[in-house]
């Protein structure tokens, strides 16, 4: 059966983007020593509130396994003489192992006789062992944020005022700064008075939960989603964010949802607005209409720490808070609607990108030059929308509303040029132009907002590389990685064909007098990182490492080389691909050695071999140059299947390096043919065929 650990951290409420990793950590590292000093066990569960983070584990056993270990000595012809009496060798071994040198045992080698001890170490009581592993676990938790109080010489994310270690019924000894471990927890601060006693670990949630408080984090998420859906049926309305509850699960302890109103005259606002205000700055989840394209009701669900005395009057307080945020906004909204958004534009002028690159208007101006240049090569019938979508795209930086809710930059810049008459598509791409903002948020609509954005992200990449903010291991303050990644997964997604170089050079060019580097290391430098970035695109789609290096080995246009990658892909595992690469690599070896080859001449082939695949290579030669330069990489590709059997026979039957001069040139330049056509596509030398 074995005994059970369980393991708490009493706190202060712990920001709750913190608990998750946190608990996460304590799983993984508690289980990655018990692997370390073998120590089985059946289960291992964490529990965490804001107030504590706490593991839970089953069946363990009283004593860890016993451990022989061996200790080779010296030669046995080195430890013992010829009449068979130890050396001072034998002796001194048996001496170090703390045996006798008659307990001495001998093992044959690969090197002949040698000496050797053999004994069985007792495991440790688990007790004597566990302390050690949960002070380390505590003291290595990595919080994004740590502080002091008045425990000397430790940190944590905030002040711990309980430690509870039990093993079985029996308390360890668990020390974090001045603080010892117990058996006692404490429940709910507002709903009990007092510490609980924990006589034995497999009683905790139990107690717990008489004391007000759900220690399981995925039980009381599913309560309090439940509860938020049972009350929202109840006035025939829906939740639907439910991405509001990993937060709020580490806000509360025992949660106990109530459901508010407010005013219907406040549904006049961008829905974005009450959303911001309900979700972001109040906790509160909204409640939707349930059509098939759901509209705000004026009804919310907050979720309490508590069971209150007076459902009524907590409703009313919550109600009178978001009301009072509402009327905010309904403020900004007004008072921001009365002022064009052009002057907002032009207010720009007075507010500071970055001290070396100057205003946000400057910024502004910069990559809309830059958006022009995109819309001449994909949307020129566009140009004009986009110049227009590009100058009022961070007007709205100046408005009350954003500045008091910054989450709605470019959703407000968006609803005031609509409402100020300005076309659909440019106010969508006011919006727009910021997405994506994470790696699984939607891109923008349409090639409008595409081009503006990429235009603001190659400016912000380029102009931080040209004053040397350049990101550094986790260090990225303006998300440079992410903003590399959006513009490649826009021009994948939307199957723009754009040459990242030219793109750089004309956010660079913009950029004269701001530099503090050296434009062409500037340049250098950022190719280096797209093409890093797109890497990672690339690993992340299942591409493998050999194919991302043989299509990359010119990268420039992204959507080119995933196209070359993919149709690699599709042909890696016919058994033709294994020959091509190999003659890739053979002739690659063979190329370093020679300096280049003249070009081909038929009257210098004296083999069939060579005659066969040279014949072969005029046949596909153009159909495949034709398709790359269409872009069907596949169907170009399967051409070279016709090539396998002649350049097979070609590397068995002929021999490159012949002794004549001009017959070892012209098959040298043949092959050089053969595989600068390949190139076209990738190299195929670094690539391992299955």
């Amino acid at each position: 059966m074995g005994s059970s650990l369980l393991f708490e951290i009493g706190t202060e409420e712990i920001p709750s983007s913190f608990n998750g990793p946190a608990l996460d950590f304590i799983r993984s590292k508690v289980s990655e020593k018990f692997s370390e000093i073998r120590l089985d066990y059946d289960s291992l569960n964490v529990f965490g509130t804001p107030r504590r983070l706490a593991l839970l584990a089953t069946g363990i056993g009283d004593k860890l396994p016993d451990m022989v270990e061996k200790k080779m000595g010296p030669p046995k012809r080195a430890a013992f003489d010829e009449k068979g009496n130890p050396t001072k060798a034998g002796l001194g071994f048996a001496q170090n192992a703390g045996v006798d040198i008659s307990e001495i045992s001998f093992e044959q080698t690969p090197k002949g006789e040698y000496l050797c001890v053999t004994r069985t170490i007792p495991g440790k009581a688990t007790v004597e062992v566990l302390p050690e592993i949960l002070e380390e676990v505590i003291a290595r938790i990595p919080f994004p944020k740590t502080m002091k109080w008045s425990n000397p010489d430790v940190r944590f994310a905030r002040p711990v005022h309980w430690i509870l270690a039990l093993f079985g019924d029996m308390v360890l000894p668990v020390k974090f700064g001045n603080i010892s471990s117990g058996r006692i927890t404490y429940g709910n601060r507002f709903m009990t008075n007092g510490a609980l006693e924990v006589t034995t670990p497999d009683k905790y949630e139990e107690l717990l939960e008489a004391g007000y408080v759900i220690p399981g984090v995925e039980k009381r998420k599913n309560l309090i989603w439940n509860s938020i859906e049972a009350h929202a049926k109840e006035i025939d309305a829906q939740v639907i964010d439910r991405d509001l509850l990993d937060e709020v699960v580490n806000l509360v302890e025992y949660p106990h949802v109530i459901v508010g109103s407010y005013d219907e005259s406040f549904l006049e606002m961008p829905a974005e607005v009450l959303v911001t205000v309900m979700k972001h700055h109040q906790r509160f989840f909204p409640l939707y209409t349930t059509d098939t394209q759901p509209r705000l009701r004026p009804y919310f669900c907050a979720v309490s720490n508590i069971v209150p005395k007076d459902d009524a009057l907590v409703r009313r307080g919550n109600e009178r808070v978001l009301g009072a945020r509402l009327d905010d906004g309904k403020y900004f909204f007004t008072e921001d609607m009365k002022v064009p958004i052009e002057e907002y534009a032009q207010r720009l002028k007075d507010v500071i990108f970055h001290k070396d690159l100057g205003t946000s208007f400057e910024k502004v101006e910069r990559f809309t030059s830059t958006a022009m240049y995109l819309a001449d090569i994909l949307a020129p019938e566009k140009k004009d929308k986009v110049k227009e979508a590009a100058f009022l795209s961070k007007a709205d930086l100046n408005s009350l509303m954003v500045c008091e809710l910054p989450e709605l930059q470019g959703i407000m810049g968006r609803e005031y040029a609509l409402h100020q008459g300005h076309d659909p598509e440019v106010s969508r791409a006011i919006h727009e132009h910021y997405l994506p903002t994470s790696a699984e948020d939607d891109l923008p609509g349409d090639i409008i907002g595409d081009l503006v954005g990429m235009a603001d992200r190659i400016d912000t990449i380029c102009g931080c590389f040209g004053i040397g903010l350049i990101p550094s291991g986790t260090s990225d303050p303006y998300a440079l990685r992410r903003q590399t990644i959006a513009i490649e997964n826009i021009l994948l997604a939307k199957g723009y064909r754009i040459s990242i170089s030219r793109l750089i050079d004309q956010a660079l060019s913009q950029l004269t007098g701001k530099l503090k580097r050296d434009a062409k290391e500037v340049r250098e430098d950022v190719i280096s990182f797209f093409k890093s970035r797109f890497v990672a695109i690339l690993q992340g789609r299942g591409i493998s490492g050999d194919v991302i290096e043989a299509v990359l080995r010119d990268f420039d246009d992204p959507l080119d080389a995933f196209m070359r990658a993919q149709a690699i892909g599709s042909v890696k595992t016919q058994a033709w691909f294994e020959s091509i690469c190999a003659a890739s690599k053979r002739v690659e070896n063979i190329l370093k050695k020679v300096e280049a080859a003249p070009e081909i001449s038929e009257g210098l082939f004296a083999q069939e071999e060579e005659k066969a695949l040279y014949k072969s290579f005029k046949e596909v030669e153009n159909s495949f140059i034709s398709l790359v330069a269409e872009g069907e990489y596949t169907s170009a590709l399967k051409l070279l299947a016709g090539l396998k059997d002649p350049i097979d026979q070609f590397f068995d039957k002929v021999l490159v390096m012949a002794e004549d001069i001009d017959t070892r040139n012209n098959r040298i330049a043949l092959l050089k043919s053969l595989v600068s056509l390949f190139d076209q596509i990738a190299q195929f030398s670094k690539i391992s065929a299955l």
